[in-house]
């Protein structure tokens, strides 16, 4: 079908739409002809002109065309038939043929839907919460339209029940799979609908209702839409009438799952009408706008710090992380003392050190830390050596190699506790006396690196450089949360079988650690690179779990404060604080409320029963500013999280060998804001 449009004196721009058709296509000349009382039973079909309409298509004069393959659903009191086109394809007027039952009146429901019925005086049928949908169109079913015939003999004139919302994305060469629309009002975009059958159905008076469903609405693409830099591509949605009223927000995925964008308008004039095309402003999506697919990868600055100060190997390269896993990486390569302490404990511009946020959450999902001499331990002072403590306490990964292995650990040899280690895993290592040499280290049953690469299905990795890594003896108790991954074969007498690479985590909210005694950190393919690769990413998901910083109770306002507790401290670059709210069973005029005087952004997130990420929130606002309010007429009882996301981060540029960072430094010492929910 095709349709012409009518100007929405409240939106900005129209456009026409073209929709394929979501059945098969057959020969008219062969259908089958339906009888009842021995004559066939046909019917001609047009629609309201000047409006959207159901899956149409508009060509170049503006006229409605029928389409080969359309479908209705003829209801009446005895059931549900259907109808298709056997003539007319390509026009105006086109004749459609099935089965009638009952008497009139009669009420044909396009397109052809089975679970449609007529109950207590309302036509009954179901809005999909997915709409599937090719370039130019929206989806098969998607946006119904209904006529009403008093008799088999009347011509049945279409009426839309929805109307469409049209988005215009660019982007420089993204590719987009979906889109996630998201009403801030709390209105349904899907479920079960109702029309009440009272002669006002196809009116903008129409009694319209949906239970069951949802306020997020997705939209799934045929194919991946590549945006361009300064024309949009177009995506239409069909939504329910008087929907949208508070404003909506979209975010935008591409084929893997990753979030490429958030976007917010918070606006009336964007409230759907009944059979008008609703068209938002041309906006350009960046891929820095976005988040991972995977949660337990969100809410940090970058994937990797690699510390190579003093003492320790000065590497600028992971191969495994910037080429196979290509994930972003911070490194620092320097032996001099003052620049060290600058980056890891705390400058005039950042207080927290490269690693951690203003609450000593972790900055980075992964430190690594480089061979070379544990006496970088000392170097880092107990004020350096409490920062990374701090860093794996509160949940971040921990990945060390020979150095980096002893440095993890409690004492080496026969000394139980060396005060210049890191103090994360409460263990002993032990000297391999292995120098200058390779090996090779075998996987235990069911090693969890498995999971991330087979590593040549012989259960070993060859050849892997070592120069007095260590080891974990057996014989002392083996702490609790300890893995073991791999063991020494091959090696010499004092090291064959011993465990050369083990992995720990103390608990929900601690990150997890995972060092070697040898050094596959610097390969550049193969299986070393690969067991590299793997041992970064398990450090990586074992990321500590999420903590709410406390309760929102009605009314009353929670403020950060810097130099606070870290439940009062403020936010930090690329960063969430999440809160929560328990709000009882008939809770009316539900407002969130977040302010700051920052002049750069900060985004608001709402979700039950799980943190809300912007990602899968049911509500929130990613529009400028750092200041937002959330208004919904009713919620559900039960255990809301309210999420506070910064987007904003500083430049960071690589100077001799370390990182500097320049505008918008502001979230590195922290954001101060204001959060208050209140209800009635």
């Amino acid at each position: 079908m095709i349709f012409m449009i009518r100007k929405h004196p409240c939106i900005t721009a129209l456009a026409a739409i073209v929709l394929a058709s979501a059945c098969q296509p057959f020969s008219s000349e062969d259908a089958p002809v339906p009888r009842r009382n021995g004559e066939a039973v046909r019917i001609s079909a047009t629609f309201e002109q000047q409006k959207s309409a159901t899956r149409t298509t508009l060509d170049s004069d503006g006229k409605v065309l029928w389409s080969k393959g359309d479908e209705f659903a003829l209801i009446s009191a005895a059931g549900n038939e259907r109808f298709s086109i056997i003539s007319g394809e390509g026009t105006g007027s086109a004749t459609f043929s099935g089965n009638a039952a009952g008497e009139g009146p009669y009420y044909a429901l396009y397109p052809y839907s089975d679970d449609c019925s007529i109950q207590d005086g309302s036509l009954r049928f179901s809005l999909p919460q997915e709409q599937n949908t090719a370039p130019g169109t929206f989806g098969p079913g998607a946006s119904p339209s209904l006529a009403t015939l008093g008799s088999l003999t009347e011509p049945a004139v279409f009426k839309n029940l929805c109307g469409l919302l049209e988005l215009n994305l660019c982007g420089s060469s993204l590719k987009l799979a979906s889109v996630e629309i998201c009403d801030l009002s709390g209105a349904p975009l899907w479920g079960d609908c109702e029309v009440a059958l009272d002669g006002k159905q196809g009116t903008d008076e129409q009694t319209f209702s949906i239970s069951g469903g949802s306020n997020v609405l997705r939209i799934n693409l045929d194919k991946p839409y590549i945006l361009m830099a300064s024309t949009p591509r177009v995506i239409y949605a069909a939504v329910p009438q008087d929907a949208l009223s508070h404003g909506l927000s979209v975010r935008a995925f591409d084929f893997n799952g990753n979030a490429l964008a958030f976007l917010t308008t918070v606006s009336g004039d964007v409230r759907i009408r009944r059979s008008f095309i609703t068209s938002m402003n041309k906006v350009k999506l960046t891929a820095a706008m976005g988040e991972p697919k995977d949660s337990v990868a969100r809410g940090f600055y970058k994937d990797v710090f690699m510390d190579g100060g003093v003492y320790l190997t000065s590497r600028t390269t992971l191969p495994a992380v910037t080429d196979l896993l290509k994930w972003d990486m911070e490194y620092l390569a320097t032996g001099e003392q003052d620049l060290q302490n600058g980056i890891m404990i705390g400058n005039e511009q950042d207080s927290n050190g490269a690693l951690l946020y203003p609450d000593g959450e972790p900055r980075f999902r992964v430190i690594y830390v480089n061979g070379g001499a544990a006496s970088h331990g000392n170097s880092l002072g107990a004020e350096g050596r409490q920062r990374i403590a701090t860093y794996y306490k509160n949940g971040g990964g921990y990945v060390g190699s020979c150095a980096g292995m002893f440095l993890a650990a409690n004492g080496v040899n026969d000394n139980k506790l060396v005060t210049a280690y890191f103090h994360l895993w409460p263990g002993n290592t032990y000297d391999s006396n292995m120098y200058d040499t390779t090996n090779t280290h075998v996987l235990e049953p069911g090693c969890p690196l498995l999971n991330y690469y087979n590593f040549g299905g012989d259960m070993k990795v060859e050849g892997i450089y070592h120069n007095n890594g260590g080891y974990m003896s057996e014989i002392d108790p083996i702490p609790a949360g300890t893995e073991i991954l791999m063991r020494y074969k091959g090696a010499n007498a004092n090291t064959e079988g011993k465990v050369s690479c083990w992995a720990y985590k103390a608990n929900e909210k601690s990150g997890r650690l995972v060092v070697i005694g040898s050094h596959p950190e610097g390969e550049t393919s193969g299986e070393k690179r690969d067991l590299f690769a793997a041992m970064i990413h398990y450090a990586a998901d074992g990321a500590g779990a999420p903590q709410a910083k406390g309760n929102l109770s009605n009314g009353v306002v929670r403020s950060t404060k810097k130099g606070s507790l870290a439940s009062y401290a403020p936010i930090g670059d690329r960063q969430y604080h999440h809160y929560q709210i328990k709000l009882p069973s008939g809770a009316k005029d539900m407002k969130v409320e977040l302010s700051s005087s920052y002049s750069g952004n900060l985004y608001l997130a709402l979700r039950r029963d799980a943190i809300a990420w912007l990602s899968d929130a049911e509500y929130f606002l990613a529009n400028p500013g750092s200041t937002k309010t959330l208004n919904i007429d009713s919620l559900p009882a039960g255990t809301w999280f309210v999420s506070i996301y910064c987007p904003d981060t500083p430049k960071a540029k690589l100077v001799d060998r370390h990182y500097e960072y320049s505008e918008n430094i502001e979230p590195l010492n922290g954001v101060n804001y204001s959060i208050k929910a209140s209800w009635k």
